[in-house]
């Protein structure tokens, strides 16, 4: 299980620019299975529900610390977690991609 912080970091899409790489991984995000999407969801809602919980008790100026959370555990945790479930798709994605280009 490899888990990849950045696309520029997928092997298949280092021929590619940033806009294209986001346009592949949209494409490989569409393929993602039900039951992997269900999968994702719910590690996305076990990661960011704590620190709105937190948000929500807060009053004072201390709401910026799980706001901090919230950001972190996206670029941290949830954007791994995505690009582990599109990276499968990467091949459909790409010549999916490349066949869209030429039209």
């Amino acid at each position: 299980m490899k888990f990849y912080f950045s696309s520029n970091q997928i092997e298949a899409l280092q021929t590619f620019n940033m806009r294209e790489r986001q346009q592949i991984i949209e494409i490989a995000g569409n393929k993602i299975k039900p039951t992997q999407k269900f999968v994702l969801n719910l590690i996305k809602l076990a990661i960011l529900i704590p620190p709105f919980m937190m948000l929500a008790k807060v009053d004072s100026w201390m709401f910026i610390l799980p706001l901090v959370f919230v950001l972190g555990g996206y670029f941290i945790l949830l954007r791994p977690f995505s690009l582990y479930f599109a990276s499968q798709y990467i091949d459909k994605a790409i010549r999916d991609f490349k066949r869209q280009q030429e039209n």
